[in-house]
């Protein structure tokens, strides 16, 4: 029956493409407008939750019960790719894809995928959908359920209508100056001038046709702009590869690839405060998911799709001061990131913490820190708070 349903959702889409359904009339739309980049696009008044990206690329709208989602982002094409790269590269990384539903042309990609019942067994569409030029792209990812899917047919072809780029002939003053940042000698090199700035290499093994990397900014540079402050890649031979804007090169802790090169986590924080984010990366530096968590506890699991990290849930109330570890709630979390999923290892309770420490050697467990006191009042008092060490054991894939 699945089959059967899939399959006729992505015949009704190839359908109503072509001519905007009288449904998609009868919802109340509004408008995006992304300031950092320039695109902008339409959608439905049905989110309720609002969630703006901190590198302003774009927004995650979703409403209370999860029910329907949207995601908005945008960047510059920095890979000089066309809406056909795209697609190959969305492929590699999304399962459940609806038949005859990839399409893609030099300036455009789509796909719907599914989540084959990832969601309290309830299954899920993904309609996503980009625009590309020689300068910028821009897509969308709808999220609905499988038995809605003829309201939404109409209203992703009403999205895809109304996502717009900027215009080509934009600021110049606003755009990345690929050319001008090389790798030399071990050093960046901007139009000729070595800038103070450290370089980094990839791993051993890695096949993503990055070699090395280095955070640039204001700081290093009079000569570096704000929209030129991030971190920037480079290939064997010092080339230019991608990059990943910044608000500041202070904010960069750290960055840890997958074990096939293809995803990354960056650690970014602003030195005021001791908590950490985590920003996972995948095709072509899209930013697809952030965590808060702790610097130094994160590790990729060799399937290259998830990892382990500590994530701080909340303060803990009358515990101790925050910015310490016993100030906190603390959980043990796997991300998936083939599904788009956090799953909670050990979760913090009133009376425990659970920390993420390592890997075993044989990549079959994780283990983990338990602190615990038996009353809430303990929380601080060392004689009364109690550690130690406990394995579990890593979950299947997916």
């Amino acid at each position: 029956m699945r089959r059967t349903l899939l399959l006729y959702a992505a015949v009704v889409f190839m359908i109503s493409v072509f001519a905007l359904p009288a449904s998609a009339a009868d919802e109340q739309w509004t408008s995006y407008d992304n300031e950092r980049f320039g695109y902008s696009v339409e959608y439905p008044e049905i989110f309720t939750d609002v969630k703006e990206s901190d590198n302003g690329d774009g927004v995650w709208l979703s409403t209370e019960d999860d029910k329907y989602g949207l995601t908005l982002s945008g960047g510059f094409n920095v890979l000089e790719e066309d809406g056909e790269a795209r697609l190959r590269s969305r492929l590699e990384n999304v399962a459940h894809i609806v038949p005859g539903s990839d399409e893609s042309a030099a300036g455009w990609y789509r796909v719907i995928y599914s989540d084959d019942g990832g969601k309290d067994g309830h299954e899920r569409l993904f309609h996503e959908y980009g625009i590309i030029d020689k300068e910028n792209w821009s897509s969308f990812i709808l999220v609905y359920p499988v038995e809605e899917q003829e309201r939404f047919v109409s209203i992703a072809a009403n999205i895809e209508k109304t996502l717009l780029l900027p215009p080509s002939d934009g600021d110049e003053s606003k755009k990345l100056r690929t050319d001008a940042f090389v790798l030399m000698n071990g050093h960046v090199v901007l139009d000729g001038t070595p800038l103070e700035c450290e370089v980094y290499e990839t791993p051993d093994g890695l096949e993503n046709g990055i070699k090395y990397w280095a955070v640039i900014g204001m700081e290093t540079s009079d000569a570096v702009t704000e929209e030129e402050t991030g971190v920037w890649f480079f290939g064997a031979e010092g080339q230019f590869v991608t990059f990943i804007p910044l608000e500041s090169e202070n904010e960069y802790q750290g960055l840890l690839w997958s074990p096939a090169g293809d995803r990354l986590v960056l650690v970014r924080g602003s030195g005021m405060r001791p908590d950490v984010f985590f920003e996972l990366y995948a095709e072509g530096m899209e930013k697809k998911a952030e965590f808060s968590g702790m610097l130094g506890q994160i590790e990729w699991l060799e399937d290259g799709m998830r990892f382990v990290f500590t994530r701080i849930d909340d303060i803990r109330e009358g515990g101790a001061e925050p910015g310490v570890s016993i100030g906190w709630k603390l959980s043990a979390i796997l991300y998936d990131s083939a599904i788009e999923e956090a799953i909670p290892l050990k979760e913090s309770t009133n009376t425990k913490n659970f920390s993420f420490d390592s890997v075993s050697e044989d990549g079959e467990n994780l283990v983990l820190y338990e602190m615990s006191v038996k009353s809430t009042k303990d929380w601080g008092n060392e004689d009364k708070m109690k550690e130690r060490e406990i394995t579990v054991p890593v979950p299947p894939a997916g």
